[in-house]
């Protein structure tokens, strides 16, 4: 015999506890406001890298790009190659480095080039 799955449902909510700031005893440098959280320094905003700009300007156009890796010399110290294709033109090419994630950012700048050439901004 089989049953039929439960129709109760279950609901949940969240609390937020506060707690009381504590601090070092020879430490006063926690500082409170009144709302009794803790003020944090600024964050600086992180910069985006040559990959994520390609990839929100081929976003913009609704463009899809292919990116070919090339890798020479021997398997413990390879040099690597990169490349960026928008269909059948090669828009981006790397020189030679010795890792692939510099291979891949150094053809990103070289195809992020290209486009602002071309007018694509």
């Amino acid at each position: 015999m089989t049953t039929a799955p439960s129709s109760t449902r279950r609901y949940t909510s969240t609390e937020t506890v506060r707690r009381p700031m504590t601090t070092a005893p020879s430490s006063g440098r926690h500082s409170s406001t009144s709302a009794g959280a803790v003020s944090r320094p600024p964050s600086r905003p992180q910069s985006l890298s040559f990959r994520q700009l390609l990839q929100q300007r081929l976003q913009k156009y609704q463009w899809t790009a292919s990116f070919h890796v090339e890798m020479t010399g021997p398997v413990r110290n390879p040099l690597w190659s990169g490349s960026f294709w928008l269909g059948g033109t090669k828009i981006g090419q790397s020189s030679w480095h010795t890792t692939k994630d510099a291979a891949k950012e150094d053809a990103a700048k070289q195809a992020l080039n290209w486009l602002n050439t071309y007018g694509y901004h």
